[in-house]
């Protein structure tokens, strides 16, 4: 049977246009009728809302049925009406004692914008089942329930004396719950809660007061109480008799002790005025005669210090002669380095030239074949192998960077090392990437320049359309085939379709499957794209500004040929942490609310032995910045290409381009 309608009600239906051209109407042949709605569980108890909603009534004037939430998982719903005060109670059903409670679903819950604001609705589940009943009753009905249960016992023996023994045993119970639990339970606070508001319910209602004292007084046992507690009441007055009479007699006492202390205080006062007369001269004449001696002590004191302002001005002139004088010879320093530099960069010109022509009239000679090596990495048999433990002291003992360009260059080394793909930005990227590989590559790395060709990820390793390899990839198999360490410079990504393809790297180099022996890192030569800079958010980004020492050049010039400082790192001392140390760190990060998947468990391992080997005491932050960088890049999707609904992971090869 389809529900009654009336016009304002709100009805949750899907119509459908019907009827002949020119008067189609909108019809639905089913519909789901809409309760207005209001949440009233935060309220501190569901008593609070009984109270609300039954005795002290709302302003708001609203008639009509309606729901009710009043608490996290039960609602009730009734219907509403004005009462001649003005504020809406409920009125429907009659026995408020049994209110059905019906389960509260939030997938019901319908808010409605309208142009007074939203309006909640509510659309009620038909096969929902009952959850069970409150009682509602008013205080007034509860109290009268009270009164007739002991009127109707008056005939029998004892019985106010029962039921006074029944609610001294609630009490009791009711105390027991409050003392083991923690906090107090919704349900002893609504009895508690009625329990006090019995006593206003009382003096409105003197019909219902005279009832229950009269059922009182019709007890021998309660006029029992009644006389001894008059008797209490006669010892008490008397008591309190007594007290007053001593205490006024105290008053009458303190007073005139009072009166006695007031005349001493002024006999001892005068006393004390001609004390300090004399006490006063005295010490004028004291404090006078160390004034004196205070004065000749200060005016010796001022002639000493003028003597010594004197000695320090003169010796004020002399030291500004003197920083006059390494002021120029400071100048002429400083035009002698630029005089070196000039001849520096004149000098390495001509060597570079000298090397290069060496390099091909070699190549032009008789001598045997070479084999192919990778373009960008010389032959360097003097850099000696150094462990993994010995990097961070290599690095203090540089005298090429400054004291930032260290600690960067040690952040750059655990990218590098760990599996990571660092991004560089600066002014001095290319002196940074040199110092670098003078770090662990043997001085020597691979400069791999982007065009607009690279499009996928396959084409870092395979020329487009010839299908010979690139440098990189010649890199990638000298470290497969000989086990190598190749440092590797992706130069200028910004003019290449970037963003397709680096989250696909970071992915590759993490996860092993490119050799951890090939130390990759990213540069780009003009600001990137709104797209590849959303990708490289997710990678680390170092600043070289600033890490060189401006003198270091000299410094290394001034280097004989057995005084070498390239190093090529030995792989072999690089291993994951133990399991201890890695859960350690793992525990560390779920303190602050960071994970690791299980498919990072190997990048995790080999990040916490790399940072805690060079990075010391910043190990544990740099690990924590590290992994929830990965933790953002796995909640995110993958890298855009600049396209609406497009997303590249990777190519299934090289591009055609």
């Amino acid at each position: 049977m389809r529900p009654a309608l009336k016009p304002g009600d709100w009805v949750l239906a899907r119509p459908t246009l019907e009827g002949p051209p020119k008067r189609q109407r909108y019809v639905a042949a089913s519909g789901k009728r809409l309760v207005p709605f209001e949440d009233l569980s935060g309220l501190y108890a569901p008593e609070a809302a009984r109270r609300l909603l039954v005795e002290t009534g709302r302003q708001d004037g609203f008639a009509g049925d309606k729901v009710f939430r009043i608490s996290a998982s039960d609602m009730i719903e009734v219907r509403m009406a004005v009462s001649p005060d003005g504020r809406s109670r409920i009125v429907d059903p009659k026995d408020l004692s049994s209110l059905p409670l019906w389960p509260y679903q939030a997938d019901t819950h319908i808010r409605v914008p309208t142009s007074t604001g939203h309006l909640d609705l509510l659309a009620k589940d038909a096969a929902a089942s009952q959850s069970g009943v409150v009682n509602w009753s008013t205080d007034a009905d509860f109290l009268a329930q009270v009164v007739r249960s002991l009127a109707s016992e008056r005939a029998e023996d004892g019985a106010p004396k029962q039921v006074a023994t029944l609610l001294l045993d609630h009490v009791t119970k009711l105390e027991s719950s409050l003392s083991e639990a923690e906090r107090l339970d919704p349900r002893i606070g609504q009895e508690i809660l009625r329990s006090r508001r019995l006593a206003d319910v009382l003096k409105s209602r003197d019909d219902l007061l005279q009832n229950f004292m009269n059922v009182l007084r019709s007890d021998p046992e309660v006029r029992a109480q009644l006389t001894a507690r008059t008797e209490e009441l006669a010892a008490e007055a008397a008591q309190a008799r007594s007290e007053t009479l001593v205490r006024d007699r105290t008053a009458v006492l303190e007073a005139d002790l009072k009166e006695r202390r007031a005349s001493g205080e002024a006999e001892i006062a005068a006393t004390l005025r001609e004390l300090e007369a004399a006490e006063l001269a005295s010490m004028t004449a004291r404090l006078k005669s160390a004034e004196e001696a205070a004065l000749a002590g200060i005016s010796a004191k001022k002639t000493e210090v003028e003597t010594e302002v004197e000695l320090l001005t003169e010796r004020s002139a002399q030291i500004e002669a003197q920083n006059a004088a390494e002021n120029g010879r400071l100048a002429e320093t400083q035009q002698l380095l630029r005089t070196l530099d000039a001849e520096l960069a004149s000098r390495k010109d001509e060597i570079d030239r000298i090397v290069r022509i060496a390099s091909l009239l070699q190549d032009r000679g008789n001598a045997p074949a070479e084999k192919a090596r990778v373009p960008g990495i010389l032959p360097s048999d003097h850099a000696q192998p150094i462990a993994l433990n010995e990097v961070a002291a290599w690095v203090d003992d540089s005298n090429l960077l400054s004291a930032a360009g260290k600690h960067l260059c040690l952040r750059a080394l655990t990218d590098l090392l760990s599996g990571n793909l660092p991004v560089l930005i600066g002014s001095e990227v290319d002196d940074f990437v040199a110092l670098l590989a003078a770090a662990v590559g043997g001085a020597r790395y691979v400069s791999f320049d982007c065009d607009p060709t690279v499009i996928t990820f396959d084409d870092l390793w395979v020329r487009p359309a010839s299908g010979s390899p690139t440098v990189l990839g010649e890199a990638l198999a000298g470290c497969e085939r000989e086990g190598a360490v190749r440092l590797c410079v992706l130069r200028n990504i910004d003019r290449s379709a970037a963003h397709l393809w680096v989250g696909t790297l970071a992915d590759k180099l993490r996860s092993g499957v490119i050799p951890g022996s090939l130390l990759i890192c990213l540069t780009f030569a003009e600001p990137p794209g709104e797209a590849l800079s959303d990708a490289l958010k997710r990678l680390p980004s170092i600043d070289t500004t600033g890490a060189m020492e401006k003198a270091g050049v000299i410094a290394a010039l001034a280097r004989s040929q057995t005084d070498r400082i390239e190093r090529r790192i030995d792989m072999s001392t690089i291993e994951p942490a133990s399991g201890p140390a890695a859960a350690e760190a793992a525990g560390q990060l779920l303190v602050k609310d960071v994970e690791i998947g299980f498919a990072d468990v190997e990048w995790f391992c080999r990040l916490v032995t790399v940072a805690s080997a060079l990075l010391k005491r910043d190990a544990q932050e740099f690990i924590l910045v590290a992994a929830r960088r990965r933790a953002a890049a796995e909640k995110g999707d993958a890298p855009s290409n600049g396209k609406p609904g497009l997303r590249v992971i990777e190519s299934g090869g090289a591009s055609n381009a």
